[in-house]
């Protein structure tokens, strides 16, 4: 029976996990603006890529990851730059960038002046070795081990430099993916800690939502209109997830807004944040503590945090997700009862065959 009271108690019960989802979203986007999870994540992945290790530091080998910082190329990238503020490490590296600036580094000749060396391969392999001392051993042998392939490679022969790039934006990729794991996983810890924060903030109760939405048709239509027009959309209602992977080709953290600095970023994610608390206020649902004290029976605190676990557990499963799960239910409900045969019963025996 898919236009059932059930079938639309899940719907309401559904919009409710997006729209909590959402405001964990947003409050995740404000923690990793305050505390620039993006930028320092994409530091130490650039170090543990180009960087040194303790050995190595030891050993007296430099830490190109600094150069690289400074170079022209990725300076224009840091927060404030533009403005003549004091710059602050970017949260995002286009790989395309990231190949040019430490080819220009290793291919320029010592002085800063002239041309890059990308005569031949002979030519290339040896600048690169007398930059051992600026580059460090790492880059040093992993630039000369792209070399080695451009020199193998036929279709290189037309332009070695280009081959050498797509190398170097390719390793530059796989080192990027691990710092979006790391990324990730912290990310999803930090929406479940957020999630139980909110919901024991906000009192959602699943069981006591679920209730009020059995009882009280008007709020059912309520929600179901709004969850409607949800669905509607081509995506979901909301930013993209600290959580979410990149794009393809596109392993670095997750930037921030383009043109925005740290303050402005910040404000706009706890605006945010704002907006969508004030849409669940506006639901309808039982919403805080007012109305819902604390009972000392001791099944009704069983029960309450039962309700709050469950909707705890399920708006920590990301908007995306809901957003899915809308679709297909709404979608179900959408498609309404299967019509009834038609009734031939009356239908007179001695009537004339059309043919």
């Amino acid at each position: 029976m898919f236009d059932s009271v059930v079938l639309d108690i899940a719907i309401g019960l559904i919009f409710v996990f997006l729209a909590t989802s959402l405001a964990i979203t947003a409050g995740n986007e404000l923690l990793a603006s305050l505390f620039k999870w993006r930028a320092k994540d994409l530091a130490a992945g650039l170090r543990l890529l180009v960087g040194r290790d303790d050995g190595e530091a030891r050993a007296g080998q430099p830490d190109i990851t600094r150069v690289l910082y400074q170079h022209p190329l990725l300076r224009g990238l840091h927060r404030d730059a533009a403005t003549g503020g004091d710059a602050k490490a970017p949260s995002y590296i286009p790989p395309r960038m990231f190949a040019m600036a430490l080819l220009d580094i290793a291919l320029r000749p010592a002085d800063g002046t002239g041309q890059l060396v990308a005569g031949n391969i002979a030519e290339m392999r040896a600048q690169i070795e007398s930059k051992r001392g600026e580059l460090g051993n790492r880059v040093t042998d992993t630039l000369l081990t792209f070399v080695n392939h451009v020199e193998i490679d036929a279709r290189a022969a037309a332009n070695k430099l280009a081959s050498l790039q797509r190398d170097v934006e390719a390793w530059f990729n796989a080192g990027m993916g691990r710092v979006s794991e790391v990324y990730r996983r912290r990310a999803q810890l930090w929406s479940s800690l957020l999630a139980v924060f909110f919901v024991a903030a906000l009192n959602l109760d699943a069981i006591r939502i679920t209730r009020s939405l059995a009882n009280d048709p008007v709020l059912r239509a309520s929600l179901i209109a709004q969850a409607t027009e949800a669905v509607k959309q081509e995506t979901p209602p909301a930013r993209v997830t600290p959580a979410a992977p990149p794009s393809e080709g596109d392993k670095s953290p997750l930037p921030a807004p383009a043109g925005e600095t740290a303050p402005s970023a910040t404000a706009g994610a706890l605006r945010q944040l704002q907006t969508d608390i004030s849409t669940i206020n506006q639901l309808g649902i039982p919403v805080g503590w007012e109305d819902n004290p604390p009972q000392p029976n001791v099944w009704w605190w069983v029960n309450k945090v039962l309700g709050l676990l469950l909707t705890g557990l399920a708006a920590s499963l990301g908007a995306p997700f809901w957003f899915d799960v809308l679709k297909k239910v709404s979608s179900l409900r959408a498609a309404g009862r299967m019509p009834p045969p038609p009734d031939t019963s009356n239908t007179r025996r001695d009537q004339p065959d059309p043919a």
